[in-house]
């Protein structure tokens, strides 16, 4: 899949205005989302993808692997595991937050294409479901060791087809890390760290688009939202090299 994406930074101060606006805009409140994000580093490429980690419903999804397979083959990469949380589980005893059920999704992002003109970030992308509970030991199977894991708040708008994420990144408070792998409890939620001590958020839009799909409907319709929004922010294309996922 190819995704095509516009950014825009939003003050602190802007926040709520731009929430009322974007609910306006979509014609739906806000949905909240609270992600645990493990980072995780190739040491290595995969030579090989084993698709049953247990059987029954410890079973990957097959397919979806193969293709992620695919892609990380080339290279080698910086993913991402994401789990989506509530907030009742920051700051839950373990038998409150039951780690061993954690839902998780592995994502993949290309660097973005280079020479691209067309004013918007444009890359390939893959998803695909992982294991519930510990995920440390699939990842390590296909090569990756855990480096970091971090937490991302914010509200999420559907207007047509793109996606529209108003976030900010929380990182979890010194004296609770426990480096070497991914937390089974969470600290409350209050004791979490902005990232950027402004407070400031990011409004990403996005468009994801099967391969092969014509790309210039989605440039297109992401040109119109910036029009639409022109007046509250400004979004841009990103830097290609900030959003660079290679290991180096």
């Amino acid at each position: 899949m190819h995704e095509f994406l516009l950014f825009a930074p939003v003050p602190v101060q802007q926040h709520h205005e731009l929430l009322q606006q974007l609910s306006g805009l979509t014609a739906m409140q806000p949905r909240h989302r609270l992600e645990r994000c493990l980072l995780f580093k190739a040491n290595r490429k995969a030579t090989r993808i084993n698709t049953r980690l247990g059987g029954g419903s410890q079973d990957v999804q097959g397919a979806e692997i193969q293709r992620l397979f695919k892609m990380l083959n080339g290279s080698t990469y910086y993913v991402r595991v994401v789990g989506v949380v509530n907030r009742t589980d920051f700051g839950a005893s373990a038998d409150d937050y039951d780690h061993e059920s954690q839902f998780w999704r592995m994502e993949w992002r290309d660097i973005p294409e280079a020479g691209i003109r067309s004013g918007v970030t444009s890359r390939l992308i893959a998803n695909a479901a992982l294991p519930q509970g510990d995920i440390v030991k699939v990842m390590e199977t296909w090569g990756y060791t855990f480096v970091n894991e971090y937490v991302v708040e914010g509200d999420v708008f559907i207007y047509n087809d793109t996606t529209l994420f108003l976030h900010r990144v929380l990182n979890y408070p010194e004296d609770s890390q426990t480096a070497q792998t991914p937390r089974t409890t969470l600290p409350p939620l209050k004791d979490l760290t902005l990232l950027d001590r402004s407070g400031s958020y990011l409004l990403q839009a996005s468009i994801t688009v099967q391969d092969g799909v014509s790309s210039e409907s989605a440039t297109q319709r992401l040109y119109g939202l910036r029009d639409q929004l022109r007046t509250a922010v400004k979004l841009e294309q990103a830097d290609r090299l900030s959003l660079d996922t290679r290991v180096k």
